[in-house]
């Protein structure tokens, strides 16, 4: 009888020494996640804040946007003040200064970049729709296309030209010569037109939003 009493004392030390070493187990588990949590949020922070004082070199207010349906996925995009939002992206509508250029298209692109954007990048039918629906009929605008060399064509993001989601117009691209693109309205329609790189243009910018 002895013998069990210290056989059952024996087990439940055993019991014991588990559920500790589980709770343990658990409790550094918990705290090396709050850890993790804190490190990946504070580099996220420190991504913002550095992108938002890249900015602020640029652009002297945001506007920002709340995006999410409930409280816990609310999410804050932000845009330079005047820049329209659209996706994950801000555009702008800019005009070149200049008269006297030999790449206006060279121009626009490095007056998008001095903005900490570049030439708009355009990848699918729902922001061809976007962008043609803030723009004037009237006018001509310059996009990040341009010919390479050998009807090579090319994004200023280096993202690749996929030839199954442009939007040229009827008859273009037609010229070897026209190695910078633009979007323009005719025939009672938007589309993509090449021309010389040394014509004057409109164009529009295009930069990623920030996100808090």
């Amino acid at each position: 009888m002895v013998q069990e009493i210290k056989l059952q004392g024996k087990g439940v030390c055993w019991s014991l020494r588990l559920w500790s070493a589980a709770v343990i187990s658990i409790l550094l588990l918990s705290t090396c996640f709050i850890a993790s949590c804190v490190v990946t949020y504070q580099f996220t922070m420190d991504k913002i804040n550095t992108r938002l004082s890249e900015l602020h070199a640029y652009h002297s207010s945001f506007t920002c946007f709340s995006e999410g349906i409930m409280m816990s996925e609310k999410v804050w995009s932000c845009c330079p003040e005047d820049w329209k939002p659209f996706g994950s992206h801000c555009y702008l509508i800019s005009t070149v200064t200049s008269n006297n250029s030999s790449s206006y298209w060279m121009e626009s692109e490095e007056n998008c970049s001095r903005m900490g954007a570049h030439l708009v990048v355009i990848h699918s039918q729902e922001e061809e729709d976007f962008i043609t629906g803030i723009l004037n009929t009237r006018l001509a605008y310059f996009i990040g296309l341009w010919d390479t060399g050998g009807r090579q064509w090319r994004w200023v993001d280096q993202t690749p030209y996929n030839e199954s989601a442009t939007f040229w117009h009827r008859g273009e691209p037609n010229n070897d010569n026209e190695q910078c693109v633009i979007l323009n309205h005719r025939w009672h329609e938007w589309g993509w037109n090449d021309i010389p790189c040394s014509h004057k243009q409109e164009s529009v910018c295009q930069m990623k939003k920030i996100y808090l």
